[in-house]
């Protein structure tokens, strides 16, 4: 198969597209922290919900818990987009609670 060379107006396309496509943010994890050590989900103490929203009325979709490690994706205010490093739903968690040295 013989490939025909680009033109510069292809070429000149092709790095527009490239330049307008969205850096992919660096690596970025953090660690729970300064929760009770009293767990009571009745209360919500002991525990930091993974939400579905970044809202407190958001449904939850899991749990986290003191020393756990998470890769952070995004912020929204006072909320991270999070995943466990140790596997479990991704989500969004307040700020707050997460230690990190993340640029967001």
């Amino acid at each position: 198969m013989l490939l025909k060379p680009i033109t510069a107006l292809a070429a000149a396309a092709l790095l527009a597209t490239l330049a307008a496509a969205p850096a992919r943010a660096q690596y970025c994890e953090g660690t729970v922290h300064g929760l009770s050590k009293h767990y009571d989900p009745d209360t919500g103490a002991g525990f930091l919900a993974v939400r579905a929203k970044p809202k407190a009325s958001s449904h939850q979709r899991g749990e986290l818990f003191n020393g756990d490690k998470v890769e952070i994706f995004d912020r929204k205010g006072n909320w991270y987009r999070v995943a466990p490093v140790d596997g479990g739903p991704e989500g969004w968690a307040n700020a707050r609670w997460i230690w990190n040295d993340c640029n967001y």
